[in-house]
């Protein structure tokens, strides 16, 4: 019974290790999780404090559901946020929830299971017998531990009021609430308990073991474990460490879990003072600095400063002359060590029989550095003294390997015997070679024996020993240090793998009793832990592409600026003049540093981090993409930010500066790929398009109820991240900033676009603005991915205008029953359509008098909509253009591609008998992005949204143009411009404003409204003859323009128009003009 503890068919010794291996697997998650906390929750900045401060509550909500509720229904701005922050989080917040939920369930399953102990379910068990038992001892004590280590990381990663935020949300935006019972444990287990894990910060009262007792635990339970911990080595570990000023190292696991425990006993540490002296002179003596669990750190002297018991106990550990003492200990066995590994490290000296002669000495020397590394890892704090001596151990870092094997010593002994017979009574002497054959299997055979020697326990003491669980966090510390020893020298990569190897080792630790559980979170706990060691290998390394982008940058400054080109034909009298042998120099050198870089890295060999195989050309790659990534995205930031208040634009200027930044990089990518082996241009695509492409993500996340968080971006990355910039206005990243920028200098109350030139004009000084050569100078300076980005998020703005005039609409003109009432009955007058109106000046111009008051903002609109549309078209023909320039046969490809896939799907609406493609199948979705990247669409035939059907919406658009007609004036050379600057409005914008309008519903209202303007015209045009007036009415030359250019825009029949318009006056009027 007592030996099988831990057999599948032993119910009682599976369900505590089922606890045990549930209990890391859950400190996992909570550590992964304590990384993705939205920021919002922490109500940091005041701008999330106005945005959020009314929809995120903390437990205050709980006394008044309702009224905080009601506040929220009482505005509907607030409710539509708070259904958006609902659709953005609620994932997140379940993940968060689970984790919570399953700290509660694990302390609930824990009080079960010693409830089930104390009432005999387990049959010959009780709490006794499993502590006498030394799996069952070790399984009940760390069961209690790894829920105390549970409460004290959701407190240090995840505060208090953050935690108290998220359950609060989880709980209004959860659909099963009300069924959820244990809400209110989980809420009275994790209320905040006002501790901080910032510097400074004042600890609370009581704290933690009031925090610790808020699930009650049996008393009788704690007081047996804490018994065990004070008086047995539950681990055996005193075995691997013979030497007794090693105790406290042996014991150290034991201490932190002893330390965990009695928090949740503190009367121990406040008043029986015997108790703590014995517990302080078996564990503490020499140290007061430990590790609680993967490398949380805890000081003593801070920790048990409020319990009397413990400070006392603590005093002589912390005078001043054993301090002393223990530093020069430490600092006489550093010396003493330090040579000793220099002797084993020089080349040649751990061959494999010295290390089987050795095992012992060798051992001691592993003893020894590891007990003085941990000792003086801990009790280090910042010093520029300490920094020089450390940087010295860290070079000794050291791993031993053995090759194990499972040879018999007696049969091999036998064997032996048996070869010297055969030789001395065969007489093989004489037979040289026969002899040599026989000594060297007898060479191998007494090798074997000696292998045999190292027994499986050298192996675990290696482990026991070698554990560097403490060093997780503390690791950290140590990182330019070793940073500046590669910077130095680059082959000490090698070295520092044995580091990284040694740092594996600590995943033993949360691992081990999940894979004796034989749990499914094996995976999940072994890929966090293993991507962490990974993440930090990667961080330690990333200081070689940091050196060789630093280098790259000198070298392109010398070839930009110092080295002077040489022509294709020289004089012999100037080769001198061209040599400039110093820069050449200059740049071989750098060169060569950068290949010494790399071969650096390259030395490391593939190496298996915890589960992960980490390949040190991949590390290089990814390592190099990171500093590319880094240094790209902060010049884009930096050189696209621009003063709005600025007299001349600076969007020229800066954008040439930044086309001529990205070149350099460009250049010195395609320079050093050759030098590193790597493909530069595939690697320069990939991050730029990276860059680009997640910046305008993010800026469309502005304009999405759901948004694209960081980790769900499939352009973010956890290796090689694209960093995040403080916002310097309402734009979020540059790519915003660079589109409202557009906007603003091409903004049509102030410009006037004159499309035959494809230019911009102020509408004051008719001086040039702007051209289409912005278009071309953005393709230079951000390529396709630039452009196609701006596109898109021109798209997302038009979307966003749309929605806004349609609530305007709502609000201005369905809801005004003046406007509605003037609407009807100018329909009754003018119906039918085909015919005439009767004096149709005086009817129409009291139609628009009576509406004026919603033109304002409709015009405002409509202007908005229709300059993006001028800009998509211009990025149209830029992409459209630069595709076939330097992509012919991808342009010609793809043109005749979708021409193909047009006529099939027209072929089908003719015969739906013939193929279409299906809901499931992506061609259209995908064919639709080559297509816009290459420029081969029309903008004006997009549909931005879905619309429901709007009374009267093509009157009130008839209404608006002819209200906008008599601002306008016909020019000769310009076509319809503006008649007064101080009333400013632009011809192209209004009419593609009107046209992207009315393409968002059905034709039949666009038909309704061309029938309007041939009714306005003939009706004009009749009035006119009758009153014998020579000359075309102006506001007749404006209409007459707009269905010109409607039809040129859309690039439909001109027999469209002509069916509400007599083709002759169509004919007439240029001529008439």
């Amino acid at each position: 019974m007592m030996v099988d503890f831990l057999a599948e068919n032993n119910h009682c010794g599976q369900a505590i290790l089922r606890i045990v291996s549930c209990g890391n697997a859950i400190i996992a998650e909570l550590l992964r999780l304590s990384e993705f906390i939205p920021g919002v929750f922490r109500l940091k900045d005041k701008v999330d404090q106005q945005k959020y401060g009314d929809i995120i509550f903390d437990f205050s909500y709980f006394k008044g559901p309702e009224i905080c509720e009601g506040k929220l229904e009482a505005k509907p701005e607030l409710l539509d946020l708070d259904e958006e922050f609902r659709e953005n989080n609620i994932e997140i917040l379940t993940r968060f929830y689970l984790a919570f939920q399953s700290v509660h369930k694990y302390i609930v399953d824990l009080n079960r299971y010693l409830d089930d102990l104390n009432e005999g379910i387990y049959i010959q068990q009780t709490l006794e017998t499993v502590l006498l038992n030394e799996d069952g001892k070790q399984l009940l004590c760390e069961a209690l531990y790894l829920y105390g280590v549970m409460l004290l990381v959701i407190d240090q990663k995840i505060e208090g009021e953050v935690r108290e935020r998220i359950l609060v949300s989880y709980y209004r935006y959860s659909a099963a609430r009300s069924a959820d019972s244990n809400m209110d444990d989980i809420c009275k287990l994790l209320r905040s308990t006002g501790y901080s894990s910032q510097p400074g910060a004042k600890r609370p009262l009581n704290y933690p073991e009031s925090y610790f007792s808020r699930v009650p635990i049996s008393e009788t339970f704690i007081s047996m474990v804490i018994g065990r911990l004070r008086s047995d080595d539950i681990y055996n570990q005193v075995s691997a460490y013979p030497l007794p000023e090693h105790r406290s190292t042996a014991l150290a696991t034991q201490a932190a879990m002893l330390y965990v425990i009695l928090y949740f006993d503190p009367s121990i540490l406040h008043t029986q003072q015997a108790k703590m002296r014995e517990i302080v002179d078996k564990y503490f003596p020499d140290n007061w600095v430990i590790s609680i669990y993967m490398g949380i750190t805890v000081n003593l002297a801070d920790a048990w400063e409020p319990y009397k018991a413990a400070k006392t106990a603590l005093n002589y550990t912390l005078d001043l002359s054993n301090i002393k003492e223990q530093a020069s200990r430490y600092a006489a066995v550093t010396e003493r060590v330090h040579a000793q590994v220099q002797q084993f490290l020089k080349e040649g000296c751990l061959r494999e029989e010295l290390v089987l002669d050795n095992i012992p000495k060798l051992l001691n020397c592993l003893r020894d550095c590891n007990v003085a590394i941990r000792w003086l890892m801990l009790h280090t704090a910042d010093s520029e003294n300490l920094q020089a001596w450390f940087r010295e151990i860290s070079k000794q870092i050291m791993s031993l390997n053995y090759d194990d094997s499972t040879a018999a010593g007696r049969k091999t002994v036998q064997l032996i015997q048996a070869l010297e017979e055969v030789q001395e009574f065969h007489q093989l002497e004489s037979n040289l070679q026969v002899c040599q054959f026989l000594a060297d299997t007898r060479k191998f055979l007494h090798q074997m024996i000696r292998t045999i020697n190292i027994k499986e326990e050298v192996l675990i003491t290696m482990q026991i020993v070698g554990d560097l669980s403490y060093a997780w966090q503390l690791i950290d510390s140590f990182t330019s240090i070793m940073q500046e020893s590669i910077r130095a020298s680059p082959s000490m990569v090698t070295k520092l793998r044995a580091t990284f190897l040694k740092l594996a080792s600590a995943l033993d630790l949360p691992l081990l009793r999940i894979n004796q559980a034989n749990s499914p979170d094996l995976l999940s706990v072994s890929q966090y832990y293993s991507g962490e060691l990974v993440s930090y290998v990667r961080k330690v390394l990333q200081i070689i592409p940091e050196s060789m982008f630093t280098s790259l940058l000198k070298i392109i400054k010398l070839q930009t600026h110092d080295i002077i080109e040489v022509p294709t034909r020289l004089d012999k009298d100037k080769l001198r003049d061209y040599a400039q042998l110093g820069p050449r120099y200059e740049v071989a050198k750098l060169t060569q540093a950068i290949s010494i870089f790399t071969e650096g890295i390259l030395m490391m060999k593939t190496t298996l981090v915890g589960i992960i195989k980490v390949d040190p050309k991949q590390l290089l790659e990814d390592g190099i993409r990171k500093e590319l990534v880094k240094r790209v995205a902060l010049a884009l930031h930096r050189g696209l930010t621009f003063n709005p208040r600025a007299k001349a634009s600076e969007l020229m200027p800066k954008l040439k500066d930044m086309a001529a930044t990205m070149d350099g990089f460009h250049r010195s990518f395609e320079y050093i790929q050759d030098y590193v082996n790597i493909y530069g241009l595939k690697i320069w695509q990939e991050e730029v398009s990276r860059i680009i492409n997640y910046n305008v993500e993010q800026e469309c996340n502005n304009f999405l109820r759901t948004k694209i968080q960081d980790w769900q971006s499939i352009y973010q990355s956890t290796h090689i991240p694209i960093p995040k910039f403080t916002p310097v206005d309402e734009s979020i990243t540059f790519i915003g900033r660079l589109c409202r920028e557009i906007l603003r200098i091409t903004d049509p109350k102030v410009t006037c676009y004159i499309d035959q030139m494809n230019t911009w004009y102020d509408m004051k000084t008719h001086q040039e603005v702007t051209n289409s050569r912005l278009f071309s100078e953005i393709q230079d300076t951000l390529g396709t991915f630039g452009l196609n980005g701006l596109d898109r998020l021109l798209c997302f703005m038009i979307v966003k205008e749309l929605q806004n005039f349609l609530s305007m609409f709502q609000k201005n003109i369905q809801r005004d029953r003046t406007v509605q009432e003037t609407l009807k009955s100018l329909m009754n007058v003018v119906s039918p359509l085909k015919g005439i109106v009767a004096n149709s000046s005086k009817i129409y111009s009291a139609a628009v008098a009576k509406t004026q008051k919603i033109w304002a903002a409709y015009l405002d609109a409509i202007m908005k909509v229709g300059q993006m549309q001028i800009l998509r078209r211009q990025i149209t023909n830029e992409l459209n253009y630069s595709c076939r320039f330097d992509s012919k046969h991808l342009a010609a490809a793809l043109e005749n591609l979708n021409k193909a896939i047009l006529a099939d799907i027209e072929a089908h609406y003719q015969n739906p008998s013939l193929p279409y493609p299906k809901e499931d199948n992506t061609l259209l979705y995908e064919i639709t992005a080559y297509l816009e990247a290459a420029g081969i669409h029309n903008p004006l035939n997009k549909i931005y949204m879905t619309t429901k059907r709007l009374p009267y919406f093509p009157t009130v658009n008839f209404l608006f143009l002819i209200a906008q007609l008599p601002k306008l004036q016909y020019n000769k050379n310009l076509g319809m411009v503006c008649k007064k600057p101080a009333d400013p409005i632009d011809w192209p914008p209004l009419v593609l404003g009107l046209l992207t309008l009315l393409k968002q519903f059905h034709s039949r209202y666009t038909e309704q409204f061309l029938a309007l303007i041939g009714q306005f015209i003939r009706s004009t045009m009749e009035q006119c003859t009758s009153q014998k007036i020579p000359e075309m009415p102006a506001d007749v030359v404006g209409a007459l323009m707009f269905l010109e250019d409607y039809v040129r825009y859309t690039k439909l029949p001109r027999r469209v128009v002509e069916a509400h318009v007599p083709n002759f006056i169509f004919d007439e009027f240029r001529t008439v003009l």
